[in-house]
């Protein structure tokens, strides 16, 4: 590493959903330079680094004792995430680990104590709270422009993906491109496995724009229907679970919600990942991953402003979305944010915005949710083991 230099590997690196991200942010990051990629598979990991001129690996422990290399960042599903992590600062190599952080407490806990042991840079990839929006809507809760902040209402409408996403990836969504997130092994949130990977965003959401306070209880909902994974792999029997409804409220008396809407596009106004805030003195509302207007509706601006009977925009847009049918760019631009920081980070010596113990809150939370819709009562973070597991090796 030199004072204006990082080379990264990127572990996971042939995905088919976050890696392109990860790809074109660190291309885009001046004091990144992508030395390696990894992957399990040597033909399709080989081509790729010929592609991009950067070393091929199978081996994440070849990574870990090429010396050139100074850090990983970590595409891969959540049951590897703790090992990798603790292997990295084992070997002195600072580490990037897409969220869910892991799959435990206990697992977290060793991540972060090894990086404070060995001096090394741990970060969490939670893209959202790097998305231009969301960053301009606490702005402007932090400029006083909503007052005191009261409730946060989150919305995860359908997504529209864009037409050249869906040829790139054959026609499949998000989950069958990525099957970890519907395995409840794989993803370790047990018989809510989708919930175990898009809730740390919609709390890292909630606890940015609630200025950093912490979730004191959590009532989560679930209702019985079909499963992602049936989704996903189209028998559609209404055997399963999901959670589609979670309340908590933040320490300060902040409450807070996250609804999940099965509508056809066709069906709503609003599409994507909706946040609205009320104050006070006003109310924001901001449109996040994929949000927007429905089709065939006028686009609206990302962030706008409710107060004394008047609208104000906040933020007009955020380009457009190589991913979704939105003004939002959040696949690529959210995650060059974050990457951009992380590197900075190291090269300057500063903590990164979303820590490890950052990563840690919005797990605890996610924890707490799957608990709660297993035991139908309310649950504090606070109070989830630090051993405990949604899935246990028993319920294979």
């Amino acid at each position: 590493m030199t004072p204006d230099h990082l080379n990264v590997a990127l572990i996971g690196a042939t995905g088919k959903v976050a890696a392109p991200a990860h790809l074109n942010g660190l291309a885009a990051i001046p004091g990144a330079h992508l030395y390696a990629v990894c992957d399990i598979d040597a033909t399709t990991i080989d081509p790729l680094a010929d592609r991009l001129d950067a070393k091929a690996f199978t081996s994440f422990e070849e990574v870990l004792a090429d010396p050139a290399v100074d850090a990983v960042d970590l595409v891969t599903p959540p049951h590897l995430h703790s090992g990798q992590t603790i292997a990295a600062a084992r070997a002195g190599k600072h580490v990037y680990c897409e969220k869910p952080m892991a799959q435990s407490l206990e697992q977290v806990n060793a991540m972060i104590l090894f990086h404070e042991q060995f001096g090394t840079t741990l970060m969490v990839g939670e893209s959202y709270v790097f998305h231009h929006p969301i960053v301009a809507a606490r702005t402007a809760i932090e400029n006083g422009d909503i007052g005191e902040v009261l409730h946060i209402r989150e919305t995860k409408g359908p997504w529209m993906m864009r037409r050249e996403e869906a040829s790139r990836l054959d026609g499949l969504s998000h989950e069958a491109s990525a099957p970890w997130r519907v395995d409840p092994a794989l993803s370790g949130g047990g018989r809510f496995p989708w919930i175990m990977d898009h809730a740390p965003h919609f709390f890292a959401t909630a606890r940015y724009l609630a200025s950093g306070a912490e979730v004191t209880a959590i009532t989560a909902h679930s209702q019985i229907g079909t499963t992602a994974s049936e989704q996903v792999s189209g028998t559609g029997a209404p055997t399963g679970h999901a959670i589609t409804s979670v309340a908590w409220s933040f320490e300060g008396g902040i409450d807070s919600a996250w609804n999940q809407v099965e509508s056809s596009q066709e069906a709503v106004s609003e599409v994507g990942f909706v946040t609205t805030v009320h104050g006070t003195k006003g109310t924001l509302v901001v449109y996040g991953e994929g949000g927007g207007a429905a089709p065939g509706m006028r686009q609206p601006p990302a962030v706008v402003l409710y107060r004394d009977g008047h609208t104000r925009v906040i933020d007009r847009e955020n380009t457009t979305d190589r991913v979704w049918i939105s003004n939002n760019n959040y696949y690529d631009s959210s995650h060059q944010a974050a990457l951009q920081h992380w590197v900075d980070s190291i090269l300057t010596g500063n903590p990164v915005r979303y820590s490890g113990e950052d990563g840690r809150s919005e797990l605890a939370a996610t924890l707490a949710t799957i608990m709660s819709a297993d035991e139908q009562r309310t649950i504090a973070p606070a109070d989830v083991p630090a051993e405990w597991k949604a899935y246990h090796a028993s319920e294979r």
